[in-house]
């Protein structure tokens, strides 16, 4: 994850994305919608309650609140553990939120965003619009929207709680 978001490697990661997500998506349509069920990260986020009970009756998994609700159950007894070197826990923290939809709008290059059609074919293939800039994938449902203002009126206590991250992240490495 770490290298993926590297604001130096940005150029070559459409690319890469398109390749690897070309792969996992011929698998999955391979496999079969018996087996394998594709979603679409964007659509979570925004309307998580459907796509929740769509993944989890999917897998065969009973419903329970609580994925709309994880943060309340990280390093909890029974709940989710995160991992310290994982980049994106500091969104686990988090409610469900938009933040991460549109984080990197803007830290593209503008000859990357130009091309992006043809050096990352798989966004047209599962279904986006290669050209939008910002992207447009829909509107959050009111959870999403009440957890977003939350976090926005939050926004020290979410940056002290992603510094602790970082910082615990940094001992181990050494």
């Amino acid at each position: 994850y770490n290298n993926w978001l590297r604001l130096d490697r940005l150029p070559a990661m459409p690319n890469q994305w398109s390749s690897a997500m070309s792969a996992m998506y011929s698998q999955c349509l391979s496999l079969g919608s018996d087996i394998c069920m594709p979603v679409h990260y964007e659509q979570v986020v925004l309307q998580p309650k459907p796509w929740m009970e769509s993944i989890l009756k999917f897998l065969d998994i009973p419903w329970n609140d609580s994925v709309l609700h994880h943060e309340q159950l990280v390093d909890k007894p029974g709940g989710i553990s995160i991992s310290k070197l994982e980049r994106s826990s500091d969104q686990v923290i988090k409610p469900i939120n938009i933040e991460a939809l549109t984080k990197r709008v803007g830290q593209i290059p503008e000859d990357v965003v130009r091309d992006m059609a043809s050096v990352a074919p798989m966004l047209l293939t599962l279904g986006y619009d290669p050209n939008a800039n910002p992207p447009d994938y829909g509107k959050p449902d009111a959870l999403v929207l009440n957890n977003t203002k939350f976090i926005n009126k939050n926004k020290e206590m979410y940056a002290a709680k992603e510094k602790e991250l970082q910082n615990q992240r940094d001992s181990i490495k050494k």
